[in-house]
């Protein structure tokens, strides 16, 4: 369901330190200096189908804990040097809020442009970041976006999230989700707070091509999902 929002008072507080969080993987296809570098070709455990009984470096490979979406298949994570894997959930399905650890926005403007927004002007990638210590993923996604991004959320709806599987999490937190969402964003004046050095207003067919992250899979089935909110939007409106 699409929710349409006022503003936030939360928005007007002082900005928060970014909260650092090393041992989280990314999820966005960043890899931020001091990151791990990414495994030559052919020195990433391949795994078939993610599965408890299949020991990685004596862990297990931990499994979606609901619906996966059958639409795409899981993929490995290439942006860090442990074995680790994304799943897609299946629309719609919401894990437990205290497995949530990110909310990343598919922002679209009122003219059908996605905003993309890079750390370097060289990568670019969705706006969205951690869920801090008392506030929802709805309130994280709200914040990230305009801390990141400098667009002020109109109207959003949840999309999907994918289940991160790292096994050889240093931070031993080997489960998680992160989370996916459609926003209708208004844009603000470019103002960053944070490390975000540039803003890109994107035509749809050219996100892809545009998105630094390696695999585009589960990406190319969130575009697609995220668009179709935003028709709904559209139609509604």
């Amino acid at each position: 369901m699409t929710r349409v929002l006022r503003p936030m008072a939360k928005l007007d507080s002082p900005p928060r330190p970014k909260r650092s969080d090393a041992a989280e993987i990314n999820g966005t296809g960043e890899r931020p200096p001091g990151k791990a570098p990414r495994l030559a070709p052919g020195t990433m455990l391949v795994v078939t189908h993610t599965s408890s009984d299949i020991p990685i470096g004596g862990a297990p490979m931990p499994v979606p804990g609901g619906p996966v979406d059958a639409a795409v298949a899981p993929q490995p994570v290439l942006e860090v040097a442990r074995p680790a894997w994304f799943t897609l959930m299946a629309p719609g399905w919401m894990p437990p809020a205290g497995q949530v650890t990110q909310a990343l926005g598919i922002c679209v403007t009122a003219d059908g442009r996605v905003v993309m927004v890079t750390w370097d002007d060289e990568h670019w990638t969705f706006p969205g970041g951690s869920v801090e210590p008392g506030e929802t993923v709805e309130q994280a996604l709200v914040r990230e976006v305009a801390e990141e991004a400098c667009v002020r959320v109109v109207a959003c709806e949840y999309l999907a999230c994918q289940h991160v599987a790292d096994p050889l999490n240093p931070g031993e937190v080997a489960s998680y989700y992160q989370t996916r969402w459609w926003t209708r964003v208004s844009v603000q004046p470019w103002r960053p707070r944070h490390e975000m050095t540039g803003r890109r207003l994107v035509a749809p067919d050219l996100v892809l091509a545009t998105l630094f992250w390696q695999e585009k899979a589960i990406a190319g089935r969130l575009l697609d999902l995220a668009l179709a909110a935003d028709r709904r939007y559209r139609a509604a409106s």
